[in-house]
Parts: structure tokens; C-alpha cells; sequence
């Protein structure tokens, strides 16, 4: 009986000592998750889509553990199906939540529209966690090359239907601002200083690039951002395109070169 005894004394004390382990192991892991979470930089937005569909997007900074890629537990795949809707691209993937590196105001991250309808898209930031200072949040139109700080004031455009991959990024400074007052750098000059016009008399889009790069791609916008037109891999210095029956008589042309991209209203008739 003493021996019998002697064993169930001794299994409880094997198992409490366990069960603490255990306990403490859990409570570890838990401090652990908190730490993390507490750590994590997060930018919440909302986007207001046509029909009057929210979607809640987030970007998270998480240093040293996220990249800029596709990363599995940190990014979250778009898991709806609606006709109109907003997501982060991330290696051509639609995700609502999105993991990055260490937060660097100097980057851009591309929001994906996909439009059923068209209609008047809004954006909007809803919190920022975690920041020790302040941070000033913008949506970049690539197209138009232009910034709008979201900060207090929600950004509200007319879009047409469509898919927009390449147009839309949220953006961390103003980059056109930044530059103002200073002198602008050779290549800027070369990009500013190319030329693009429309010759009504051929009826051609005519390009030319500075001696020292060379036009990769061609974009042609209607005013509501709609691509009219497009041509890639060009690799010339001056190119003439045949532009007739576009169907709008005001656009917008980007000129993608070797040393950056310039965007310009044109008359097309």
C-alpha cells in the first residue's frame, strides 16, 4: 500500500511539474505574440468602391521578419469575389492584409481597382498603430503624377470601369513637393524636357527622348484615367505613333524612358 502510494505521490508531483512547465512555456508564447503585436506598425484604410461597398485594407511594418514579397502568415489573400473591389497587389496577388520590412517612407505600395462599375471611388485612412511620430499617408496617382494626403481629408475620384494595376499606390511623402526649390538633377531635366505632342495633321502621337535614353513604354489616358492605348518594349529615342479615332479630344500620355516617367495633358484632335 506505502508503495502504491509512493507512486501516485510521485506521478502527481511529475505531472505538476509539467503542467507549470507547460503553464509557463504558454504564457511565454503569449508574452512573445504580445511583444510582436504591440511592435507591429499598422496602416488601416478604407475604400468606398461604386456601389457603395467598403473594403478595409491593412499594411503592417514588421522588421525583420516580412518582405516586400508574398509572405505566407503575413499577407492575406483576398478570399471575396465582388464585382467591384480594392486590394493590395503583392507578386500579382490580391491581398487585403499585407506584410512588409521596416517602415520607409520613401516607398510605394500599389493598390489593384478591379471595376464592374464605374463611378466615384473613395479612399481613406482609418488609424495608424504604433507609430512613435507622426506619419503623413498619401494615395500617388502615377497617372496624373499627383499626391493627395489622406490624413483628415478623404480622396475621392470619378473612375471608370475597368482594371487599374499600375495607377494607384499609397505613398508616405510627396515627392513632387520635395522637389520643388531644388535643383533638379540632369536625368529630371531629361525627363521633363521630353517631348510629347500630338500631330493632328498625320494624325500621330510623336515622342522624342533627350540623346542619352531611350522610350520603353507608352500609356494614353482619358481624364478619368481609363487606358485608351498602350505599347511596350519600344527601345527608341523618338518614335511616331498612328493615333486616330481615339474617341476623346483631351489626354493624358506617360512616357515611360530609361530615366523615368513623365506624364502630360495633350489636345488629341
Amino acid at each position: 500500500m506505502k508503495k502504491i502510494t509512493l507512486v501516485c505521490i510521485t506521478f502527481i508531483l511529475i505531472f505538476s511539474v509539467h503542467c507549470k512547465a507547460f503553464n509557463t512555456n504558454i504564457k511565454t508564447t503569449n508574452n512573445n505574440q504580445a511583444s510582436l503585436s504591440n511592435s507591429i506598425q499598422r496602416v488601416r484604410l478604407d475604400v468606398i468602391t461604386p456601389m457603395g461597398y467598403t473594403r478595409h485594407l491593412l499594411l503592417g511594418f514588421i522588421e525583420n521578419i516580412a518582405t516586400d514579397g508574398f509572405d505566407y502568415g503575413y499577407d492575406a489573400l483576398n478570399p471575396d469575389n465582388f464585382p467591384d473591389d480594392c486590394n493590395w497587389l503583392v507578386d500579382n496577388r490580391r491581398c487585403v492584409i499585407q506584410g512588409v520590412g521596416v517602415f520607409n517612407k520613401t516607398k510605394k505600395y500599389p493598390l489593384g481597382l478591379f471595376l464592374e462599375n464605374s463611378g466615384t471611388i473613395e479612399m481613406s485612412l482609418n488609424s495608424l498603430e504604433n507609430f512613435d511620430s507622426p506619419v503623413d499617408v498619401y494615395i500617388y496617382d502615377a497617372v496624373l503624377d499627383s499626391y493627395f494626403k489622406i490624413n483628415e481629408t478623404t480622396f475621392s475620384q470619378n473612375i471608370s470601369s475597368g482594371e487599374y494595376l499600375d495607377r494607384f499606390f499609397i505613398a508616405f511623402q510627396d515627392e513632387n513637393e520635395l522637389q520643388k526649390g531644388a535643383s533638379l538633377s540632369i536625368e529630371q531635366n531629361n525627363i521633363k524636357n521630353t517631348v510629347v505632342r500630338y500631330l493632328k495633321n498625320n494624325k500621330e502621337l510623336y515622342l522624342k527622348a533627350n540623346s542619352t535614353a531611350n522610350i520603353k513604354q507608352v500609356q494614353v489616358y482619358n481624364i478619368l484615367g481609363k487606358e485608351l492605348f498602350s505599347i511596350k518594349n519600344i527601345n527608341e529615342s523618338e518614335i511616331r505613333i498612328p493615333f486616330e479615332n481615339i474617341g476623346v479630344n483631351l489626354g493624358i500620355v506617360s512616357v515611360t524612358t530609361e530615366q523615368g516617367i513623365i506624364s502630360k495633358k495633350i489636345v488629341l484632335r
